[in-house]
């Protein structure tokens, strides 16, 4: 099972970090993070969330998935900033320092740019967008996968869309998994 370090910018996104964990749940990969990584999408939510809200869900994740919150090594974290080209590749240094201690597979972000690719090879990760990580579980794990989607689906009480709903909504341009939407096509009686 593959271990996958969760960026701030995929744990902002509501509905995405919702689908990952429910998948996640279902035993198709462990999720990874930090107090850090925490901290960043918890500030990005701020301006949309009460506090109490944020807290509320960050409770959750980690009662969720108790061996998920990995702290990085300082040393390490400066010795990957040390190897960084940019402001921005520094920035997110602890999140490839999180991805080493957690003993990851792969970091999951949109946001791949701040990336290198010479450092994720030296420290043996990659980095995927959510929608290559979700149809690469499909294809490795379509039974857990599709519990998890179909968790997922049915905890949406609120709205209770419809399959044809469900995968409009996954396949919407803010999620950023029309891939992932489109491979669930051939599943929608397991969804």
């Amino acid at each position: 099972m593959p271990v996958a370090t969760l960026d701030a910018c995929v744990l902002y996104k509501g509905m995405l970090t919702d689908l990952l964990l429910w998948i996640a749940r279902q035993g198709a990969f462990d999720p990874v993070w930090s107090d850090e990584i925490h901290d960043e999408w918890s500030r990005n939510l701020a301006e949309r969330l009460p506090p109490e809200k944020i807290a509320y869900r960050r409770s959750e994740m980690e009662k969720a998935f108790v061996a998920a919150n990995v702290q990085p090594r300082p040393v390490l974290i400066s010795t990957i900033q040390g190897l960084c080209r940019t402001a921005a590749q520094r920035k997110d240094a602890h999140v490839v320092a999180t991805a080493v201690d957690a003993k990851a597979d792969v970091i999951v972000t949109t946001n791949v740019k701040d990336f290198d690719p010479d450092i994720l090879r030296h420290y043996g990760l990659t980095k995927q967008r959510p929608d290559a990580f979700l149809v690469g579980l499909l294809a490795t794990g379509q039974a857990q996968v599709l519990a998890g989607v179909q968790a997922h689906r049915a905890s949406l009480k609120r709205t209770n869309p419809t399959v044809g709903q469900y995968l409009t909504d996954l396949a919407s341009p803010k999620l950023e998994v029309p891939w992932f939407s489109r491979s669930l096509e051939a599943h929608t009686a397991s969804i």
